[in-house]
């Protein structure tokens, strides 16, 4: 029976839940200080789930090598649909004066632990599904679907936030549960025609374990690079406020608009440029490092918001040609039965800098409102200088 229903369930899936993930970190640091929670406030209670996906992700890993793909991906993606519906009624709740922020906070954090909790096993599960249909010559294609994936998602969720999270945040956030509960009811439906690996795992030999210490350079960029782009999330709302002296309102709309646009940016890269310049992933390395780090800097000294404009957007072809880059180098450093272990640790690199960018954005932003985005371009210097090492053969271009 053809996978491609499934596939087709899973993507989608896969792009609503983007979008839910990405109007979150868009609209929540400005709709949190409009109501009462303090940017820090907010920033942790991003941070922490983030954190939390870290560690519950390998264990969903596990449980979906036991037990098959569908109904870890069924129950992270339900609790993904529920969130943003609780949110809606607290924000409602707290506007009508039948909560106040105090407990409205409390109540925001248990729920999205538990939602972080459940939803750890998205991913996992999507890859091992993933790498269940795909043959190993088109791997890294499956692979680069569920990447594209979730970047469309990051744009349908700023293109949400710039137009109705500023004006209409609780009906933004009934839309988004709505989507990614469909996606959710395709995946229970559709893959049910995917194959389950856990009898097949059962009595494989063990997968050789990849050379940590040659993965160190490509876990170092991952977690730079993530964390520079996830604190831009956090704070890109905020610096509109602060330095140009937008309105909440406006702030959400352009923030999301320009996260959109440096996420559309980095899409189309990796799907229209990549595969045109057919460059060793060391070069798309050092080119994306570079080219990121000239943009980050523009965008630090953006004195307007037409430079700050053009300057993410610079910023995103940076990052589509970085973060490819670096999946295929530790792709070729690691032995063919250790891929999904490796996919693994650089899962934990990409959570925990999911998490300490938005804390580090937040707490930077209480210096200056560029202090974030020094700080980015400071983590893509270090990638560069990483890469232009010669003796680190990984990175040779």
């Amino acid at each position: 029976m053809s996978t491609r229903p499934a596939i087709a369930a899973l993507l989608a899936a896969l792009t609503a839940n983007g979008a839910g993930h990405a109007f979150l970190l868009i609209t929540l640091p400005p709709l949190g200080r409009a109501r009462g929670f303090g940017d820090v406030e907010t920033g942790l209670l991003l941070g922490l789930s983030a954190l939390l996906m870290v560690v519950a992700g390998p264990v969903w890993g596990h449980v979906a090598d036991r037990i098959g793909r569908r109904p870890v991906l069924v129950a992270g993606l339900a609790a993904a649909a529920l969130f943003p519906a609780l949110l809606a009624a607290v924000l409602d709740a707290l506007d009508a004066g039948r909560l106040d922020a105090g407990r409205a906070y409390i109540l925001l954090l248990a729920a999205r632990l538990v939602q972080a909790a459940l939803s750890a096993g998205i991913m996992p599960a999507a890859q091992g599904f993933l790498a269940d249909v795909t043959a190993r010559d088109r791997r890294a294609g499956g692979m680069g679907m569920m990447g594209a994936a979730f970047g469309l998602g990051s744009i349908l969720g700023g293109m949400t936030a710039w137009r109705l999270g500023g004006a209409s945040p609780v009906a933004a956030l009934l839309i988004l549960c709505l989507a990614i509960a469909a996606g959710t009811l395709l995946v229970a439906l559709l893959l049910r025609a995917a194959p389950r690996p856990a009898p097949a795992l059962a009595t494989a030999p063990a997968a050789p374990r990849p050379p940590l210490g040659g993965l160190l350079p490509f876990l170092a960029v991952t977690f730079a690079g993530l964390a520079a782009y996830a604190q831009l999330q956090q704070v890109t709302a905020l610096r509109l406020q602060d330095q140009f002296g937008l309105g909440a309102a406006a702030s959400i709309e352009r923030g999301g608009a320009l996260l959109a646009l440096t996420t559309l940016a980095m899409v189309a890269t990796q799907g229209l440029v990549i595969g045109r310049l057919a460059w060793a992933p060391g070069r798309l390395v050092q080119t994306g490092a570079l080219l990121g780090l000239l943009a980050m800097t523009a965008a630090a000294a953006a004195p307007t918001i037409l430079w700050l404009q053009l300057a993410m957007v610079l910023l995103g072809a940076g990052f589509g040609l970085l973060l490819p880059g670096n999946l295929a180098g530790l792709s070729l450093a690691t032995p063919a039965g250790g891929q999904a272990r490796a996919a693994g640790i650089n899962g934990m690199a990409q959570g925990l800098a999911m998490a300490a960018g938005p804390m580090l954005g937040a707490t930077l932003h209480q210096l200056s409102p560029t202090a974030p985005w020094w700080a980015g371009a400071a983590l893509l210097a270090a990638i560069a200088g990483l890469a232009f090492r010669r003796r680190t053969e990984a990175f040779a271009g």
